[in-house]
């Protein structure tokens, strides 16, 4: 199903994209597939709304935006399906709005053949007129084999014509028929298993209607803070199926999703249950903002102190261009602190993507609670991410670069899948987060997060696992290892 979004109000006011992916995401955010403009379309939040397509029909919710959405002028309260020509309104009077279309496919239809009229032959036995000796002393034929006069041009093309709408009517006759048969076979199997369907609808409604309980716990935890877009996903999710099951969706791709759906509150009752306050206050002051110059060209990251005096652990892709360059200036500045600490580059990995910096200036710097093996870690573990999203950005809450104050953004999740070479979360970063610790429970450091595919829009996240971490690390920061 190809969609076209025409961005009808704010910024980017008469541009169109085309997508043809099944999750859209739309927001200021550099990540989103639809991108609206950072700078001016401020009512419309980083990560605002997403629309989904399944089975060929196209639904959008709010994802937590800050400002709200309409779709025609009515709030978007759960999730809710778009039909062409819907306009979808982000935010307010610095906001943006969005008019959604369905692309039909293209067909060229073939030319429709005429009938060229057969010529008319005259007997062989018909002899042939004699010469005339001029126009006015023509003499007509009365020989009875004299040749017939030919008809005339328009009956003959009318006659082609019908004889090929003939055929057509024939063929769409038929293939009515077939589809009567068709419908009907298809309402005898519907009625035999209408009563089998029922039981199971009413079962499902009964388990969505179970998770009433369990979502308002989640809500009301004085631990979830920071899980206000994850429960407002899980009940919009809820909403949405119990819907679909009373309209008759089909009950097998409802019970897929009532599974996910489990899942996901699972893992955020599990989220919910963990002191993220205490891991901030132990570990957010180690983690530093990176800058580093090549060139002409300045990019931030992120980082952690791992030695007193001044080691910080980074990624490689952070201080090294794609072509190996090395930089021509880095400086840290710790998170809540203004002072930019000049810093250079202690070691490089050649097998993972990470890398150490020093500090050149003298003093003693903070450092994160430890780092433990990632070997125990498993699908299903909270987790929190301290960093840099979006540089300084949100670093300095877009102050100039020169004159921030750093501040680290904390954000929570699970790991969705734990390998030797890779431990990737669920949570959310940007660009400005690479370098960032992902600490688990206890406040230890399970990994160095590295990146993520675009088309994630940020949600799926890619560390380097902390065994590797381990192996990798100077002599003199082998302190930090912790069991």
């Amino acid at each position: 199903m190809r969609i076209e979004l025409r961005i009808t109000s704010g910024a980017r006011a008469g541009a169109r994209e085309t997508f043809d992916k099944s999750v859209i995401a739309i927001g200021r955010h550099p990540m989103s597939d639809l991108r609206l403009d950072a700078q001016h379309d401020l009512d419309v939040s980083g990560r605002h709304a997403e629309i989904r397509v399944v089975d060929g029909t196209a639904t959008i919710r709010d994802v937590g935006s800050s400002n709200g959405t309409k779709v025609n002028g009515q709030p978007l309260i759960a999730e809710r399906a778009l039909f062409e020509g819907d306009v979808i309104t982000m935010g307010g009077v610095a906001g943006a709005s969005v008019a959604f279309h369905v692309l039909a496919e293209d067909a060229t239809p073939a030319p429709t053949a005429v009938a060229s009229p057969a010529p008319i032959a005259v007997p062989a036995s018909a002899p042939a007129a004699p010469p005339a000796a001029s126009a006015s002393a023509a003499i007509p034929s009365t020989h009875p084999h004299a040749a017939t006069p030919r008809r005339d041009t328009t009956a003959r093309i009318a006659e082609a014509v019908e004889l090929q709408t003939g055929q057509l009517r024939r063929m769409l006759y038929i293939f009515g028929t077939a589809i009567i048969v068709v419908v009907l076979g298809l309402a005898w199997m519907s009625r035999r298993n209408a009563a089998a369907d029922r039981a199971t609808i009413e079962q499902l409604l009964g388990e969505l209607q179970q998770q009433n309980v369990a979502i308002a716990q989640l809500r009301g935890s004085a631990n979830a803070r920071g899980l206000t877009d994850e429960v407002g996903r899980i009940r919009h999710e809820r909403d949405s199926l119990l819907a679909l099951l009373r309209a008759g969706g089909n009950t097998e791709d409802v019970t897929r999703r009532i599974a996910e759906l489990n899942r996901q509150q699972s893992a955020a009752g599990a989220v919910s249950k963990v002191d993220y306050a205490r891991i901030a206050e132990q570990n957010t002051n180690a983690v530093a903002f990176v800058v580093v110059q090549r060139g002409d060209l300045i990019e931030g990251g992120s980082g952690f102190g791992v030695t007193r005096d001044g080691i910080i652990v980074t990624n490689r892709h952070v201080v090294q261009g794609g072509d190996g360059t090395p930089p021509s200036r880095i400086a840290v500045q710790f998170h809540g602190t203004r002072r930019w600490l000049p810093a250079h580059v202690l070691k490089v990995s050649t097998t993972e993507d990470l890398a150490f910096l020093k500090v050149d200036a003298g003093g003693t710097f903070p450092v994160v609670v430890g780092i433990s093996p990632s070997g125990g870690v498993r699908p299903g573990t909270p987790i929190a991410i301290v960093g840099y999203p979006l540089g300084n950005e949100t670093a300095g809450m877009g102050g100039s670069i020169d004159t921030l104050t750093a501040v680290a953004t904390l954000t929570v999740g699970v790991v969705s899948k734990s390998l030797a070479d890779i431990l990737q979360v669920d949570a959310y970063v940007a660009h400005g987060s690479s370098g960032s610790p992902v600490f688990d429970q206890r406040g230890r450091v399970v990994g160095v997060v590295y990146g993520g595919p675009t088309e994630a829009a940020g949600r799926i996240v890619y560390s380097v696992p902390s065994d590797r971490l381990i192996a990798q690390l100077p002599g003199e920061a082998a302190g930090a290892v912790k069991p």
